[in-house]
């Protein structure tokens, strides 16, 4: 009770400082703080900030999400005390009194009535316009309640009556469970799976014991009961894949449902199967067979197609025309289907990451999926990581020199601050501030709003990561010089541009007066600003806004103008050709660029604030020298990384093919030296240690360390 005391103070503290920045009420700080870190772990997505409440017809909601890989509409209430005590607990009167409300906001907004009753400018009238232009597609309604309480229940979820014949429920994420979450670190929320009370244990076949607290299993598993697990757990069960579910479109997915529709009992035939991880796991023998009772933590780490193919086949619209009948995709009979499963049950934790990382690489190694894709401990991400732990900040307006962190696993930052004492975690604190923590979707977002691909961020934190990582991993790996020292730098210009603009939005009288639609226009702003500079040879300076670690007043108050002109033409008609659902809209290409249309005159800002096309070449031709020497360093940390007796074995390896003067025989000698004798080597003989290692690997070299 201590730990979740000393939780809630921290936590009434954040959104304390948070809401008096932004210039905000407590409730929405509370909101957007819970929102994000539960878009982090792939509960939420695509989050809006709503706010709505008729007390009279006891009708409230603060937010909504639109999960299209679950194809759920969440509705969020938030009961926040605003105070640092634990002085309240919530009882389940109270949680169904909340979810009442919100549920007869969802009962309402199919009704034209309704939405016409509402004022124009309401926040409500967006949110049910909205989600009215979902209803063909919903599967599951959520009403999700975020609160600074304690239950007095441990109830997490409550089923509740159904809405417009959808399946409804009820989420509650209270001080405990946000607690929970926040000093895991994992990246989910742990959680079983208990295979009993969904229809029956899956016999398995032990392939080896327990070993270093790893163990296998080999099994079949009924598409019903994956089916139903999905149901329950949504893409959480997909969240170490390194794919999500989208659509029917792609050839493999269209396959798999015409299978499950005219050939049930050959899917396990045709089928790949699935591969999954666990933490931990029950079992229990019945006449001499292995049966898995329930998993901790499941997760499907290869075969999330599969799994998503087989839950969404059956309540597809449509059908396949035969010769003699139309087969309708709800007559999909998953009692005949069958899956294939490999079960790795990895119980320590401390190398959980590394394993789970392993078996996906290696699941995946026969199609398309990169090894890039698994985004956690790809070089590049350990690049950013380290360099967000040395490069220290001009002090800027707050007089103080000090560090971004950058969290390339989730919760880092807390586990980091956990055991140390009161002073430590004041001088870390004061080196790491806390509003200088930035996360990988964090990144992502800033990174493709200044790429100018806005659309793409308005996908939702998860694919827009996943987009921004394909495309930036190749990047790297093209050329990893260019993410040196000034990248970073101009990495955090970036993250300082995107906070500045999206606090200077909410604090307008304009966003005041009409709220909602607050992500779509600080991406939206900013892509279109750096646009439109471009388009008259200027660029936004980034060196200005890193030397100040801020944005200036003239360039601030330009985007947030900006920003208004865009929310008045994204919520008319007549610009969107006829497309009422704005959210929808700017997710679109054709959206974004039917808002590079949009003039705007930047006649405020001050020269600082721009980069002419000379003075652009010129600071990149600064920055890659910089880099250089950069580089040169980070040679010779990884040479130095990998044993001497190591690279004496690549120099052997490489000896089979090439002759001792080659490169490949050559330089490892000389790293061994390095290791060895301490002999310098030069600047490119350095930066070529990691090719000349990878492709050694590619090639089928391989070394074990003791």
């Amino acid at each position: 009770m201590e730990q979740l005391v000393e939780y809630k103070a921290e936590l009434f503290n954040k959104i304390s400082i948070e809401a008096e920045s932004n210039s905000s009420f407590p409730e929405e700080s509370f909101f957007n703080y819970v929102s994000d870190l539960l878009a982090e772990v792939g509960i939420l997505d695509d989050v809006e900030y709503s706010p709505f409440k008729n007390t009279n017809k006891g009708i409230r909601i603060d937010g909504y999400s639109w999960n299209p890989l679950e194809k759920t509409v969440s509705a969020i209430i938030v009961d926040f005390t605003n105070e640092p005590e634990i002085s309240k607990s919530l009882s389940n009167s109270q949680i169904r009194d909340l979810a009442k409300r919100a549920s007869r906001f969802l009962e309402n907004v199919c009704q034209e009535k309704f939405i016409e009753s509402l004022e124009i400018t309401d926040p409500g009238r967006f949110a049910a316009s909205e989600i009215a232009a979902l209803a063909g597609e919903t599967i599951k309604y959520r009403i999700v309640i975020l609160t600074d309480q304690i239950l007095t229940s441990r109830i997490k979820k409550i089923k509740i009556e159904s809405i417009r014949e959808i399946e409804t429920s009820t989420e509650i994420w209270d001080l405990e469970r946000l607690k929970g979450l926040e000093a895991s670190g994992a990246e989910y929320e742990e959680f079983s799976v208990d295979f009993m009370k969904l229809g029956g244990g899956i016999r398995v076949l032990p392939a080896n014991e327990s070993e270093n607290g790893v163990s296998s299993y080999l099994g079949v598993m009924p598409g019903q009961l994956l089916s139903d697990i999905y149901h329950e757990f949504g893409q959480r069960l997909l969240e170490s894949n390194v794919r999500t579910f989208l659509d029917f479109r792609a050839g493999t997915n269209r396959g798999m449902r015409k299978s499950l529709l005219t050939e049930p009992t050959r899917f396990f035939a045709y089928n790949n199967g699935i591969t999954v991880t666990a933490t931990k796991i029950e079992t229990y023998i019945e006449n001499g067979q292995t049966y898995v009772s329930s998993l901790e933590n499941m997760q499907v780490v290869n075969g999330g197609q599969t799994t998503a193919a087989i839950y969404f086949s059956p309540r597809d619209k449509g059908g396949i025309k035969g010769t003699e009948k139309t087969y309708n995709y709800a007559d999909i009979d998953l009692s005949k289907v069958f899956v294939q499963m490999k079960l790795t049950v990895i119980e320590d934790k401390q190398v959980s990451d590394i394993v789970k990382s392993n078996i996906a690489t290696f699941a995946n190694s026969q199609n398309s999926i990169q090894q890039s894709d698994l985004v956690s401990n790809h070089p590049y991400h350990l690049s950013i990581e380290t360099r967000s732990r040395k490069q220290l900040m001009p002090a800027g307006e707050m007089g103080i020199s000090s560090k971004w962190y950058y969290e390339r696993v989730r919760g880092q930052y807390s586990t980091q601050c956990r055991p140390l004492s009161a002073e430590q975690k004041r001088k870390f604190e004061t080196e790491f501030p806390k509003r200088q923590v930035f996360t990988k979707t964090d990144m992502a977002k800033y990174e493709n709003t200044w790429r100018m691909l806005p659309h793409i961020v308005k996908k939702g934190a998860q694919a827009n990561l996943k987009l921004f990582g394909a495309d930036v991993i190749k990047e790297f790996e093209k050329d990893e010089s260019t993410f040196g020292p000034t990248y970073f730098n101009d990495l955090v210009s970036k993250a300082i541009l995107f906070r500045s603009v999206d606090v200077a939005i909410l604090g307008s009288e304009w966003y005041r007066g009409e709220k909602g639609l607050k992500a779509e226009m600080t991406t939206f702003s900013i892509a279109l600003t750096r646009r439109l500079l471009l388009n008259k040879k200027l660029d936004i300076n980034l060196s200005t806004i890193f030397a100040n670690q801020k944005v200036s007043e003239t360039l601030l108050s330009s985007i947030v103008s900006l920003a208004r002109e865009i929310r008045q033409k994204i919520t008319d008609a007549s610009f969107t050709g006829g497309v009422t659902n704005a959210s929808e809209f700017c997710k679109s290409e054709k959206g974004w660029n039917r808002i590079q249309l949009i003039h705007f005159d930047f006649n405020n800002l001050r020269k600082t604030d721009v980069l002419s096309t000379e003075e652009a070449i010129e600071a990149r031709v600064e920055k890659r020298e910089l880099n250089k020497v950069a580089k040169s360093i980070s040679g010779l940390e990884y040479v130095l990384s990998v044993s001497e007796k190591e690279w004496g074995l690549i120099a052997d390896f490489y000896s089979q093919t090439y002759p001792p003067s080659h490169k490949n025989v050559a330089l490892p000698r000389k790293y061994q030296n390095l290791h060895l004798y301490g002999k310098m080597l030069s600047e490119n003989q350095l930066g070529a240690s990691m090719p000349i290692r990878t492709e050694a690997y590619n090639q089928g070299f391989d070394y074990v360390s003791a």
